[in-house]
Order: structure tokens, then C-alpha cells, then sequence
């Protein structure tokens, strides 16, 4: 497994849990897990960025896709090697469309109550969009080829305040571990169905 990335700063306090759940619950299914360091990592995804001249162009700053998906595959087969992996993880935690509807809201199979301040009784219905915190998985063979991304839903990250009509990031986003571990398995329920 790779280290985990996130989105956004906000989110770098669940890398740790995801870390660990999504080795407690690959260990339970049978799996030997390896973790690759943060250290190593970089110096391995700087020695393959290099090895193909770079992954952003110099000009406009956006990404080189072929350039990335090749410093990917090659660092893939470098961990796999050294590791004897028949799979490599790249785990994310990233924001996902939410549909409301009522009081609660759904994504990436997940359902959870949204979260609502200065509403008086919290019994505060609305419909449309918001984002979900999801778990993202890409595997790769040890070949460096692609061979599935699955996400699951953890939590609705914001809080709408309806005294500022602001979302605001909530203050208890990683302490119920419960939602972590309940992305973390729907993600990797495609991995574990027998």
C-alpha cells in the first residue's frame, strides 16, 4: 500500500486512521499488507517523476497524463519488486457529490444524516447537492497496470451554519471511527466478495 493522499488540508488528520483501518480490515480478510513510508515513497515518485522528464508541463503547469501514468506504472513495479506484492494500493481520501434529500444525504453507498447548526429543533429538510468524504482504492497490478478504483463513503465533512449561510468543516470530522471504517469496507468490497 502506498501512503494515503487527501484533497484538501482539512482532511490530512484521517490519514492515519485510514492507514490503519484499511490494514486491520485487509489483514482480517487474509491478506499480508506492507506499508510503504512516506520518506520512501517521495524519493521513489522523484526518481520516476525525473525519469520521465517531469509529469507537469513547464509552459502551463497542467498535468502531463502519459508522462504521469508512465512514473506511476514504473514506481508500481518498483514496489511491487522489492515488496513480492501481486497488488499495489493507492489510497485517497477525496471529496464526492452528495445528493440531499430531507434531512439526509447519499454517496459512493453511504448514507448519513447532514449536519445542521441554528436550525432549532435540527430538523432542517433540503434537497440538491453537497460533497461526502469518500475512501478512494486504485489498484494496480504488479505489472504497473491499472485494474480497479472503488470509493466508499465515510462522512459529510461540512456542517451548514444557518446563522453565517456558510458550510463550515466540522470539528469532529475524524473522531467517530466508525464512519472510517465503514468507507474504508465499502471500498474495499469489491476486493473482499468471495
Amino acid at each position: 500500500m502506498l501512503p494515503p493522499e487527501t484533497e484538501t488540508e482539512d482532511m490530512q488528520a484521517g490519514v492515519g486512521i485510514l492507514k490503519e483501518e484499511l490494514h486491520r480490515q485487509l489483514s482480517a480478510a487474509g491478506y499480508r499488507v506492507a506499508i510503504l513510508d512516506q520518506t520512501s515513497y517521495d524519493a521513489i515518485w522523484a526518481q520516476e517523476i525525473a525519469e520521465v522528464g517531469g509529469i507537469y508541463d513547464g509552459a502551463t503547469g497542467e498535468l502531463r497524463r502519459p508522462q504521469f501514468v508512465q512514473a506511476l506504472g514504473h514506481l508500481v513495479q518498483r514496489v511491487s519488486s522489492e515488496t513480492k506484492a501481486t497488488l499495489v494500493m493507492r489510497p485517497h481520501l477525496v471529496l464526492r457529490p452528495a445528493e440531499l434529500s430531507g434531512v439526509s444525504a447519499v454517496w459512493d453507498g453511504q448514507q448519513r444524516r447532514s449536519n445542521v447548526s441554528g436550525a432549532g429543533d435540527s430538523s432542517f429538510h433540503h434537497d440538491g447537492t453537497t460533497l461526502g468524504l469518500s475512501v478512494g482504492l486504485r489498484m494496480f497490478a504488479s505489472s504497473g497496470e491499472f485494474v480497479m478504483s472503488t470509493h466508499g463513503g465515510v462522512s459529510l465533512p461540512y456542517k451548514l451554519n444557518l446563522h453565517t449561510n456558510r458550510n463550515e468543516v466540522r470539528t469532529d470530522l475524524f473522531t467517530e471511527s466508525r464512519e472510517m471504517a465503514d468507507g474504508v469496507s465499502l471500498a474495499l468490497s469489491p476486493l473482499l466478495q468471495k
